[in-house]
């Protein structure tokens, strides 16, 4: 599957959507029929640094089955507006290929969140080389997140190289029942230790941005 995440921007602490359920649905079936599925993400008032606001107000979720679909988002961009409240703004878009690399039966349980870390690879590696370790060598590390109920890679394109770098050369999902359970992992040895210093191998650690979200599944991929 070929997943879009269109990032939301706009004065904080409103919600970005303005619909939701089966109104939001509707409008999409009629927006963007080739849709597979659709998640509007909210970012949680709860930072994961006080000091820092959160980067975006949430993200716009596309799933599409067709890659020529997932890659014409300046037409998705300008559709998803009537889905969105007065004066938010879509910021940076990424499409990419959905890889899971860990997933529980229940992770979409009542009241989960996820952690959105969107990043850089390290400047002396290609995509391919990248792409690669991030998969086969962080992938099996990730995947061992105290209590994470599904972890999820978006890796782009290559067609979104071709016209200019992406704003992120990656973005993991990190999903948990609740948001004292994920402070609690972003807190633990296997993350502060053994996640991190393994990203130091094929991430820009200065450019990875990390926030709290909740997902309001709209339509289900």
């Amino acid at each position: 599957m070929y997943k879009s995440y269109f990032f939301l921007e706009g004065a904080q602490g409103i919600d970005p959507f303005c619909m939701r359920a089966q109104e939001a649905a509707d409008a999409l079936s009629d927006l963007l029929p080739e849709a597979a599925g659709y998640v509007q993400t909210r970012t949680l008032t709860e930072a994961v640094d006080a000091a820092e606001p959160a980067p975006f107000l949430g993200i716009a979720e596309l799933w599409f089955a067709d890659k020529s679909f997932a890659l014409d988002s300046a037409r998705q961009a300008r559709l998803l507006g009537s889905l969105l409240t007065p004066d938010v703004r879509v910021g940076p878009v990424v499409t990419g290929r959905a890889r899971t690399v860990m997933r529980l039966p229940d992770h979409h349980q009542v009241g989960s969140i996820k952690g959105v870390f969107p990043f850089r690879r390290l400047a002396r590696l290609t995509v391919a080389e990248f792409q690669r370790y991030w998969w086969l060598n962080h992938g099996p590390i990730a995947a061992q997140t105290e209590q994470a109920l599904y972890y999820l890679q978006c890796h782009p394109l290559a067609e979104s190289y071709t016209s200019g770098l992406p704003p992120y050369d990656g973005i993991t999902e990190l999903h948990w029942r609740d948001i004292e359970t994920a402070k609690k992992a972003m807190n633990s040895r296997q993350m502060t230790q053994d996640q991190s210093q393994d990203a130091k191998n094929f991430v820009d650690t200065n450019s990875v941005l990390l926030f709290f979200a909740h997902e309001e599944i709209v339509l289900e991929a």
